[in-house]
């Protein structure tokens, strides 16, 4: 009995000691896992407030890319009613030209911290997966833009090159010069397609989902710091 006495007591000890690690081990996960997750909550808010400052940047640059883009679009309206009207008279037809083919601002999105996350697997640090889906698109919307752009620019260079060839000076210029220039069909057939009118509805379109995701970003930045602040 006193064996069986003192059995008992080493296996009640031992079973309390299994208890007491195993106790010991899940607290440490526990606190594991709350460190963890509070470098991730943390690490979200960085990288929405880091994307948030890089997409205004694109703001800035897509609204000035529109400017541009209008006055380019509306240019070519005008010269596209001269050819259509060789009686019409357009006072500013060497201004309007040199829009068609003058150089003008490439944009170029600030990627760096898209590229941060996607390098790290990052991506589903964002918690919000309708918000995660809307950072990668407006990214796939900007390679869309550069397709349109590079479009854009092939046929500006085309004006260019036409241009240079024909004009004495293609920095002074007068628009007589401008008037018997555009018979030339080959110019005039550019300027027809030369995309001037879709690249600010490309604009736009990047512009409008640009600040949508924007607007996005600060009401889930705003939600995800007060939780954190909780913590």
């Amino acid at each position: 009995m006193l064996t069986e006495n003192k059995f008992s007591k080493y296996l009640l000890y031992a079973i309390g000691e299994i208890v007491l690690v195993v106790f010991g081990i899940l607290i440490a996960l526990s606190i594991n896992n709350w460190q963890q997750d509070n470098y991730n909550r943390n690490l979200e808010i960085r990288y929405i407030t880091d994307l948030t400052n890089n997409l205004k940047k694109d703001s800035t640059s897509l609204h000035n890319l529109y400017k541009e883009a209008l006055r380019a679009s509306d240019a070519k309206d005008s010269i596209m009613e001269y050819l259509n009207q060789h009686d019409y008279k357009l006072d500013s037809l060497s201004v309007y030209f040199k829009y068609q083919w003058n150089p003008y601002k490439i944009f170029s999105p600030s990627t760096s911290i898209i590229d941060e996350m996607k390098s790290n697997g990052h991506l589903k640090i964002i918690r919000n997966e309708a918000i995660r889906k809307q950072i990668v698109d407006i990214y796939y919307t900007y390679e869309l833009f550069t397709q349109d752009e590079n479009l854009y620019r092939e046929s500006t260079r085309e004006i260019f090159m036409i241009a240079k060839a024909n004009l004495k000076n293609i920095s002074d210029y007068s628009n007589e010069e401008v008037k018997a220039l555009l018979q030339e069909p080959k110019l005039a057939n550019t300027i027809r397609k030369n995309f001037a009118n879709g690249r600010v509805k490309s604009v736009t379109n990047a512009f409008k989902e640009c600040n949508e995701l924007l607007r996005t970003l600060d009401r889930y930045n705003q939600q995800i710091t007060k939780a954190q602040q909780w913590l």
